[in-house]
């Protein structure tokens, strides 16, 4: 049989219909963007952005550009939606760098990319663009004409803060507010992880046991979703108060060592490099499916499970076996890549709506106040948060 081609358009028109899908269901940034083409609050300023770019992100982009705004954005490994790319980047004030395919070099190049075109704010997702900022001489000049910036994640949040990251402005943590922990963490990526894995794997969850490595707001959504579809879980989570809460919750908690034989489902949701060593998958039962919900590949060790393997095999889209020397098979979805995203559709739509006008109110600030905001790494302001949700109370309820 011969393969089928797809003509660029036919992509572009693709990727316009998923927009114009989660346009219908983001009510939110449509009032945002009424306001935004009225007062154009980004007239002659560029963002520059590192945010998985499919539908809901479209969406907000086209909010964006209405407020007058240029865009540079790149997507993370694995998770761009290249139909929605190539949509996009039909846009005249939209610039979209990245693939699906991309590794973690040629992505790190793209956030070069999008720091060289001399953006006015930066929107970040897990500190990429931030962190290539602050160490690398070439962006120096750049540190002291960038109004502000925000992150979205608990790991660039982590990056920024615990690797010290001297950044001559103000950066505003959209992870770091109760809707944001709360409404999308909890409530959307447990939902989304659960749809990226079923999807990836067409196994059924009820009455398996699934491990879920970490109890932050996405792993206790993540552990609360598998529990709806009668998985049996069992959380492993270092810190005493959130291990507490699980087991209040009424989880069974314990640690990694001691669950790894019986993990059937296996799934990161910490926030941090190696928290699934090669080691630790040695002690896995045959057959284990792992999944990983943090923001990075690298919270499991995918390269050494890749190097012992005696042999690698696809055996679904986005599914990978490692057959190792024990005979023992441990299946990998989307090499580690955020499965929600790369074996799904990301977050409820809805969802998204909410997440993504923090992120427009957030780098509005920034545009008009953002030098005269305190250096250093904030959370959102309050008043912004309050906005927000009293929105999504307007259009959900």
């Amino acid at each position: 049989m011969n393969d089928v081609t797809i003509a660029p358009e036919q992509d572009i028109e693709s990727g316009r219909r998923k927009i114009d899908w989660a346009r219908a269901h983001m009510p939110i940034l449509a009032g945002i963007k009424s306001r935004f083409e009225k007062e154009l609050p980004f007239k002659g300023l560029r963002i520059g952005i590192c945010l998985h770019v499919e539908a809901k992100t479209g969406v907000w982009l086209d909010a964006l550009t209405a407020g007058g705004a240029e865009i540079v954005i790149t997507g993370s490994p694995g998770s761009t939606q290249d139909d929605v790319a190539k949509a996009l980047n039909a846009h005249k004030s939209i610039t979209v760098l990245g693939s699906k395919a991309d590794s973690r070099d040629i992505h790190d190049a793209h956030c070069r990319e999008v720091l060289r075109s001399n953006p006015d704010i930066i929107a970040d997702n897990g500190a990429d663009v931030l962190t290539l900022l602050a160490t690398e001489a070439e962006f120096e000049a750049l540190r002291d004409t960038i109004r502000g910036s925000t992150e979205e994640t608990t790991t660039g949040a982590f990056r920024l803060r615990e690797n010290n990251i001297d950044l001559r402005f103000a950066t505003w943590v959209i992870n770091d507010t109760q809707a944001k922990r709360i409404v999308e963490n909890r409530y959307g990526v447990g939902s989304s992880v659960v749809d990226g894995v079923m999807r990836a794997t067409n196994v059924m969850l009820h009455g398996k046991t699934v491990v879920v490595v970490g109890y932050g707001y996405c792993g206790s959504g993540v552990a609360q979703r598998l529990r709806g579809m009668g998985a049996h879980v069992t959380v492993v989570e270092r810190d005493p108060m959130r291990r507490l809460e699980a087991h209040l919750e009424g989880f069974r908690t314990a640690d990694l060592d001691e669950c790894l034989g019986e993990a059937q489902i296996l799934i990161t949701v910490t926030g941090r490099d190696g928290a699934l060593t090669f080691g630790a998958m040695k002690q896995l039962r045959d057959g284990c499916i792992l999944a990983n919900a943090g923001h990075f590949s690298s919270e499991i060790e995918v390269g050494a499970l890749e190097r012992a393997a005696v042999s690698i095999r696809h055996c679904r889209d986005g599914v990978k076996e490692y057959h190792l020397s024990s005979g023992k098979r441990i299946f990998l979805i989307t090499d580690g890549n955020l499965v929600n995203l790369a074996a799904g559709d990301g977050n409820p739509i809805e969802i998204m709506d909410l997440g993504l006008a923090l992120q427009s109110l957030s780098l509005e600030q920034m545009a008009l106040h953002g030098r005269r905001v305190p250096f250093g790494v904030h959370p959102v302001s309050p008043l912004i948060e309050k906005d927000v949700c009293s929105l999504a109370l307007r259009a959900w309820v």
